[in-house]
């Protein structure tokens, strides 16, 4: 069986064929502009800006043009520069982009402001010119000096936390500021930002934290230790809507509920660098969390020993030292009871300390 005769199409003439194309169209593929705002911190202005948000997903010093909001590889060079532009005029920036279609996308930078009225990052968003742009989210900024370990913080903490100065004091000390918080990761390598020595460059963390009748709140803090100065800067974004917090660490729950012989406090302390960062105490050393205690300069010595002793493996050391906290304060004799507590590459150690007779 054959197929019946089918008739042949007709070729059109050389002079029936279009002598041009038209254009395509279509392009290469394109991202779609995201409706969520990008978080890029300027935390060093010698560095270059990096993406610590974007929309609902951490990020860890991303490279900013590799954002969501980014809608080609043309568009994205833009967001360096405009980042820049916006953390050196301190101002909120725009900039109109083509887009293939003929419409028309804008960027909007909007600085975060750190403590000192730096700015410590900056909110991106894109989207049509018409539309109002979507309110920045609330990102709070801390500021520490490495010497005195004492943070200072934004007003927009406040406001993210939505908590009052009595709440929290600014300037504060490493364990006060802790004190805060019922979960904190990780702490070691927040710490190693401390080192006065080959300090760790930038810090990636989470804490969570729930002031009297206020909601629970998770966390993302991204740190940087600020080359020739000594500086520690953070942006510290709530990211609770999407990132429910964790349950509260019971190790700190203990530690900070553990009973305390009258007349005495405990604290931990960071052997590579002195730190104090957690304080248990009542009265009268309750106050002390909040303080900077200055050591008797013949005192230093004795507790440079007593941290190299530690580090060298001794499980127990005591030391009496003179301590006191203000030039017009006398000088209060303490005694120090130092029990290392960890053997990792980040030793820990537990100090009981009273007064000393």
């Amino acid at each position: 069986m054959t197929a019946p005769d089918r008739p042949i199409p007709e070729r059109p003439s050389p002079a029936a064929m279009p002598r041009r194309t038209g254009r395509c169209t279509h392009g290469g593929p394109q991202r779609r502009t995201s409706n969520r705002w990008v978080v890029a911190e300027t935390l060093d202005h010698k560095s270059i800006p990096s993406v610590i948000l974007d929309g609902r997903y951490r990020r860890h010093f991303a490279n900013l043009g590799r954002a969501s909001i980014a809608t080609s590889a043309a568009h994205a060079r833009h967001l360096t520069p405009l980042v820049r532009r916006c953390a050196d005029n301190r101002r909120t920036e725009h900039e109109l982009l083509p887009l293939p279609s003929g419409s028309v996308l804008r960027l909007t930078a909007d600085p975060i402001f750190g403590p000192s009225q730096n700015v410590f990052g900056v909110n991106l968003s894109a989207g049509p010119p018409t539309d109002t742009p979507t309110p920045p989210p609330t990102i709070g900024a801390i500021e520490w000096d490495v010497l005195t370990a004492r943070a200072t913080i934004s007003p927009d903490f406040r406001t993210l936390l939505d908590i009052s100065e009595a709440q929290l004091d600014s300037p504060t000390t490493v364990p006060n500021l802790i004190s805060h918080f019922d979960r904190w990761d990780d702490r070691t390598g927040f710490l190693a930002l401390f080192d006065l020595t080959n300090p760790a460059g930038t810090w990636i963390g989470t804490a969570t934290t729930q002031f009297t009748g206020k909601q629970r709140h998770n966390l993302h803090i991204v740190a940087k230790r600020i080359h020739g100065h000594r500086l520690i800067r953070a942006l510290v974004c709530d990211i609770s809507p999407t990132d429910p917090p964790p349950p509260p660490d019971p190790i700190y729950a203990a530690l900070r509920r553990a009973p305390i012989t009258p007349g005495h406090a405990l604290g931990i302390i960071d052997l590579h660098n002195g730190l104090i960062h957690e304080w248990i105490a009542d009265e009268p050393f309750a106050h002390w969390r909040n303080s900077t205690p200055q050591l008797h300069p013949d005192d230093i010595p004795v507790v440079a020993t007593a941290r190299t002793r530690l580090l060298s493996k001794t499980s127990t050391t005591t030391i009496t030292a003179r301590i006191r906290f203000d030039r017009a304060s006398r000088w209060i004799l303490v005694q120090a009871v130092c029990t290392r507590i960890t053997d990792d590459d980040r030793p820990q150690a537990l100090i009981d300390v009273t007064f000393s007779r």
